[in-house]
């Protein structure tokens, strides 16, 4: 009998959400629970972390909430609470995909759905940019109601619109070093190297002091001579490469004057196959191609190849996670790892102590570094937390730089099976509600 009623369940729940839109929430939010946990939940006293999210959905309904999850109106309700600064910029929105004028949009944009979860593009250059499958991804996103997947209050009523955003890492600067035999002598810096007719350009010396070199076919770049921060990696990279490879130039990138690096480049007369792989002993370079390779250095990949048009900047984002109740913050869990497909999540309290809050098999020994800029992240999930019984403040940091990423009230839609049973219950005990 138990069997029969599983499997009833499981077939039930996995029908188009939006056929199931019949059945009550509490009802609904039952099945699910069941299917996730193998257990119904008791509405008139939930205990744990899952089954008070349960009881939020169905019975904590406020208007803001519905503006607050809306991915443009939210952005504008919390750039009144926080600094704009941490906000990314909106490009535009619409209520069709073809509304979008593209031709007015930059080389590189995320396109998002402002009601959903995953109706996500990333667009890196519009030369390559496949306008067709982005526009069944939008344009399903856009026919879909978030809130039947979960019945989170909050989407019910989102209105179903595009926007598009900045995409967080096309700020950057490329650092080219001529040389001279061995040694590199000089730099040069390139500002908005991709925009049309934008080229800009600054040559600087081996001790970074401005060089009155020009070349005839570029405007001087406006910015201050500011020597990049890894400016010594970049020389120590260029140096071991010029030790096995016949070039002229060397490309590095920095993105927002904070990075590591982003890219390598090579000018196409260079020959790959004749590169030493045993002088990559900082990195790990594996081939990807018959023209290039791909080299992994902490959390930055960096492809280097013959051509020049044809690098790709790969780099994770760290995305911080914070979780807080009742106004206080808990904890704090890292996502890494995303361009991998499968993302690791690291737990850890407000003065970086690892927390292990997931079930065993999950988790991880490695560490991640605390990032430099906690403090003020934790300021930020201060703010924006006050006034919830449980609020999560998602933010990423993109070389040093905080940007807003979303509020989230029911984490996993409240049917998160990584989270050990033991922080299901503390977490649980930490949400206050009313006895109904």
């Amino acid at each position: 009998m138990m069997n029969i009623k599983k499997k009833l369940i499981k077939k039930i729940v996995s029908i188009n959400p939006k056929r199931c839109a019949f059945i009550p929430d509490k009802y609904y939010l039952q099945l699910k629970f069941y299917d996730a946990f193998g257990r119904f939940m008791n509405f008139s006293n939930p205990i744990t972390f899952n089954e008070k999210l349960q009881w939020l959905k169905v019975y904590d309904h406020k208007d803001d909430y519905t503006t607050i999850v809306d991915k443009y109106e939210g952005k504008k309700y919390i750039s009144k609470i926080i600094d704009e600064k941490y906000i990314i910029p909106t490009l535009g929105v619409w209520d069709d995909f073809n509304q979008i004028d593209f031709d007015a949009l930059p080389d590189q944009f995320v396109l998002k759905c402002t009601h959903d979860s995953g109706g996500l593009v990333i667009c890196r250059n519009k030369e390559n940019f496949d306008i067709h499958a982005a526009k069944n991804k939008i344009e399903t996103s856009l026919a879909n109601n978030f809130y039947y997947m979960g019945r989170e209050w909050p989407y019910k009523n989102v209105p179903h619109r595009i926007i598009a955003e900045q995409f967080m890492a096309d700020n950057f600067r490329s650092k080219r070093l001529f040389h001279s035999g061995n040694i590199p002598r000089m730099r040069l810096v390139y500002s908005q190297e991709f925009k049309e007719n934008c080229v800009k350009e600054f040559f600087y010396d081996e001790v970074w002091n401005c060089s009155k070199i020009k070349c005839n076919q570029y405007n001087n770049a406006v910015f201050s001579n500011i020597r990049p921060k890894q400016y010594k990696i970049m020389k120590k990279l260029a140096e071991i490469l010029l030790e096995k490879v016949s070039n002229k130039r060397i490309d590095f990138y920095e993105i927002d004057e904070n990075n590591y690096f982003a890219e390598l480049k090579f000018d196409s007369f260079c020959n790959m196959e004749n590169i030493d792989l045993s002088i990559w002993d900082f990195g790990v370079l594996t081939k990807i191609d018959q023209n290039g390779y791909k080299l992994e250095i902490n959390e930055f990949s960096v492809i280097i190849s013959n051509s020049n048009y044809n690098n790709i900047i790969e780099k994770s984002i760290n995305d911080y996670k914070i979780f807080c109740f009742d106004g206080e913050i808990d904890s704090i869990m890292v996502c890494t790892g995303r361009e991998k497909g499968h993302p690791d999540f690291y737990f850890y309290d407000k003065n970086w102590n690892r927390l292990y809050y997931q079930h065993d098999f999950l988790e991880k020994k490695n560490e991640i570094k605390k990032p430099l800029n906690l403090d003020e992240m934790l300021q930020l999930a201060e703010i924006l937390c006050k006034g919830y019984s449980h609020i999560r403040v998602d933010l990423f940091d993109v070389d040093n730089n905080i940007y807003f990423g979303e509020l989230t009230f029911f984490d996993d839609s409240g049917f998160d099976n990584d989270i050990s049973y033991e922080t299901d219950l503390n977490w649980g005990r930490k949400i206050k509600i009313p006895n109904k």
